[in-house]
């Protein structure tokens, strides 16, 4: 600060102590320590680093096994929504079948419109480092909007009509969006599962950068919104 007149950093970011799940701290003395390897040999690392972006470190954290088994169910939700998603874009190949936006149903349109809302809440979360709350709204984006709503109205499009029709079309036009973008804004909380996501996605044509981790971040911005199919 003496020699350039300004401290040698953009931002300072403080968090508290990582407590057991009584709120104890912890110590081998009370044997409730929680070694990283433990947790990485058990669930994984993308557990734990959900853990983390789940946890809202501006107060003391708490860890515990039951804490991290929540963790793990939600780690979960997420996985199989994005395992959906691709699973029913097997036969969409976006530069032959997608289904301009102008003839999207009103619930395609609403889908869409709702992502964008994500984009933007996630973004803005993620610029101010408010981790938990970008996880938040992509986890209730998922099991509220996506597997509560939007993917079980849709499933009778998806199973019943004809492989190549327009309203099929439309719809797996509309799950390609969502999952691109959903991939790329997981990706700094699971990059090893955004990444598994995105080759399969690379594989079936949906994508080009080589890694989820290469992919400019979506942008919507210049997109007009409809707040009328969100009321």
């Amino acid at each position: 600060v003496a020699l350039r007149g300004r401290p040698p950093y953009r931002q300072v970011l403080t968090h508290g102590f990582v407590m057991d799940g009584e709120g104890r701290k912890m110590s081998k003395s009370l044997g409730n320590v929680i070694a990283p390897q433990e947790v990485l040999r058990r669930h994984g690392a993308d557990i734990l680093r959900l853990w983390v972006a789940s946890s809202d470190y501006r107060e003391d954290v708490r860890i515990s096994e039951t804490i991290l088994e929540q963790v793990a169910d939600a780690y979960r939700k997420i996985r199989n929504t994005c395992r959906f998603l691709l699973a029913n874009l097997y036969d969409f190949q976006p530069a032959r079948d997608r289904v301009d936006p102008a003839q999207w149903p009103e619930l395609d349109r609403w889908a869409w419109e709702r992502t964008r809302q994500l984009v933007a809440q996630v973004s803005e979360a993620y610029e101010a480092s408010r981790f938990h709350e970008a996880f938040r709204a992509i986890y209730q984006f998922c099991v509220v909007d996506l597997s509560a709503c939007y993917l079980d109205a849709l499933k009778d499009r998806l199973y019943t009509e004809r492989s190549d029709s327009g309203k099929r079309r439309c719809a797996q036009t509309v799950l390609c969006d969502i999952l691109s973008a959903l991939t790329r804004v997981l990706a700094p909380i699971l990059p090893v599962t955004t990444e598994d996501v995105w080759q399969s996605l690379r594989q079936a044509g949906a994508v080009e950068d080589p890694s989820v981790h290469l992919a400019a971040w979506p942008d919507w911005s210049s997109a007009s919104p409809d707040p009328q199919l969100i009321q």
